[in-house]
C-alpha cells in the first residue's frame, strides 16, 4: 500500500470549522443558561399593612407552602411541606433553612402599594437558566393576602387564588443569604 498524501491545508480548514462550530454552540448553550432578572426592584418595606414578626402559610392540595416578608423588601420563598399540621411544617422548616438559605430559588423581592402586595421571585428550570415570576394579590387585613395572579417573563397570566395567614414566629430566618442574589 502506497501512504496517501495528507492536505494539510483541507485539514487544517475542517479542524477550523469543528472549533468554530463548537464555540458557537457553546456560546449559544451558555447564554441560554442565564438566570432571569426579577421583576421587582427591591424596597424596604416601611409600612404596617402587614405583620413581618413570623411567616405567611398556604394550605392546598395536602401541602403548606410557606413564605417570610422582610423589612428590607426581600421575601424568602420557604418552601412546601406535606402536612397541615403547623407544628411539623415548623419543625421541617428550621431543619431545611441552613439548605434553602443557599438557593436561589428560595429568596425574591416584595411590594406593598396600599392594598396590593407584589412579589417577584426565582423559580426552578427544566434546562437554561432560572425563569422569574411575579404574583399579584391583594391585602385583605394585617394577617391576611391573596394571591390573585402570577405573570411570567413573557407575559402570560396564570390566575390564583392563593390565601396566605399571618402565623407569628421566631426566630425567624436571617434574610442576608439573599444579598448573594439581590442587590
Amino acid at each position: 500500500m502506497l501512504p496517501q498524501e495528507i492536505d494539510y491545508g483541507k485539514l487544517k480548514y475542517v479542524i477550523m470549522n469543528k472549533i468554530s462550530f463548537f464555540v458557537i454552540s457553546l456560546m449559544i448553550i451558555l447564554s441560554a443558561c442565564k438566570d432571569d432578572e426579577l421583576m421587582l426592584q427591591r424596597t424596604p418595606y416601611i409600612g404596617n399593612e402587614l405583620r413581618i414578626d413570623g411567616y405567611y402559610y398556604e394550605q392546598a392540595y395536602n401541602c403548606t407552602s410557606v413564605k417570610f416578608l422582610y423589612r428590607n423588601g426581600v421575601l424568602l420563598v420557604a418552601g412546601g411541606y406535606l402536612s397541615y399540621n403547623i407544628d411539623s411544617v415548623e419543625k421541617q422548616l428550621l431543619n431545611s433553612y441552613e439548605k434553602i438559605k443557599h438557593s436561589k430559588i428560595s429568596w425574591g423581592v416584595f411590594v406593598i402599594k396600599g392594598s396590593t402586595i407584589e412579589y417577584s421571585f426565582w423559580d426552578t428550570s427544566v434546562g437554561g437558566g432560572l425563569p422569574t415570576y411575579k404574583s399579584i394579590g391583594y391585602i385583605e387585613n394585617d394577617t391576611t393576602f391573596c394571591i390573585t395572579r402570577t405573570i411570567n417573563k413573557e407575559g402570560s397570566i396564570f390566575k390564583r387564588n392563593d390565601v396566605y395567614h399571618f402565623k407569628q414566629f421566631s426566630p425567624k430566618p436571617d434574610s442576608t443569604g439573599a444579598y448573594q442574589w439581590i442587590k
